[in-house]
């Protein structure tokens, strides 16, 4: 050996630590887009048309189209 380490020059050591870095720095963004798209509710339509059905039916009820009675009957039965 010319003193230069079981690995070689300093320059693979290098390449270990930054490549290394670079994995986590991807795992991190995978699960940030993740996150961002959960929250969004993107994975899921089924609450986006929920929450456009209750939209619907609180104006609705504020226009005084459907009374109170009603009202609470047709959001249990959305929520159901």
């Amino acid at each position: 050996m010319n003193g230069m380490g079981m690995m070689g020059s300093g320059f693979m050591s290098l390449y270990w630590i930054l490549s290394t870095l670079i994995l986590i720095a991807g795992i991190l963004l995978v699960l940030w887009v993740i996150a961002r798209v959960v929250r969004r509710g993107s994975l899921s339509p089924h609450v986006k048309e929920h929450d456009h059905a209750v939209r619907l039916l609180k104006e609705r009820y504020a226009r005084g189209e459907i009374d109170r009675e009603e009202y609470l009957q047709r959001l249990k039965d959305l929520r159901d």
